[in-house]
């Protein structure tokens, strides 16, 4: 019987890796090689089947992570909405102050942009003036920045969750809790949304799962015609050694 590593290096001469771009190569070679630790080929037609049930499983796994995907980017988005309905203006002051700054600085020095950005952010009344008419050329307010700020920084919260760092996820829980919201409630309202395309992503699921299972059991097929015909010449074998043994001296 050829070792793994041979039965491995045969195999990637049959089927190249089947990667998208961010695909796992270690996970995907981790499969290839159980899967020949379980199916142990015995000849390059088993190899072929192997091929073909590695290629599979692996478009399985890709279409569940699809399907993660989708949800976990919908609940993301419905939690997006909901910061930005929620973020208190300490939330975002910082990022009002900056993008007031990177406007301003088309008329402005960097260091006079930013001080007069920092002024209005602490609504300090003559910077807010000041910053009104400096505005009006480029037919831009100071509401529509802050909303702009407010988004980006929701936006932003919303990706730092996502990212699990413990500041932002105990700031998201406050606001939940102080709103009656919970991520859960976020996943029924992107459920409806999503219902097509993850139906249509089980479907694809479902015909790999049978195209997969019956490579199996075309392999296990093989096995049992095989035995049968080892079986068979193993007994005509034994036959005509019992006819050697009988025959008179």
């Amino acid at each position: 019987m050829t070792s793994a590593p041979s039965r491995l290096a045969r195999f990637a001469l049959l089927e190249p890796p089947p990667l998208l771009e961010g695909e796992d190569a270690t996970l995907y070679d981790e499969l290839v090689a159980r899967m020949c630790a379980a199916i142990k080929p015995v000849d390059i037609v088993d190899e072929m089947f192997m091929a073909d049930v590695v290629s599979l499983e692996w478009e399985i796994m890709r279409w569940r992570r699809l399907k993660f995907s989708l949800l976990e980017a919908s609940v993301h988005r419905e939690l997006r909405d909901f910061l930005n309905e929620q973020l208190n203006y300490d939330d975002y002051e910082e990022a009002y102050a900056e993008t007031l700054q990177e406007i301003l600085q088309e008329n402005l020095a960097e260091d006079q942009a930013k001080e007069l950005a920092q002024q209005c952010a602490c609504w300090e009344p003559d910077a807010v003036e000041k910053v009104t008419v400096l505005l009006k050329p480029v037919a831009l307010d100071i509401v529509k920045i802050l909303d702009r700020a407010k988004e980006q920084r929701a936006k932003e919260v919303a990706q730092e969750y996502a990212r699990r760092e413990p500041k932002t996820i105990k700031q998201v829980r406050k606001l939940l809790a102080s709103s009656g919201w919970t991520m859960h409630d976020f996943m029924l309202e992107a459920l409806p949304a999503n219902l097509d395309q993850t139906e249509r992503i089980d479907r694809l699921i479902m015909v790999a799962e049978t195209r997969r299972n019956a490579s199996l059991r075309e392999i296990d097929r093989r096995r049992a015609a095989l035995g049968e015909a080892l079986r068979r010449n193993v007994q005509e074998v034994e036959g005509k050694f019992e006819v050697i043994e009988t025959t008179p001296k």
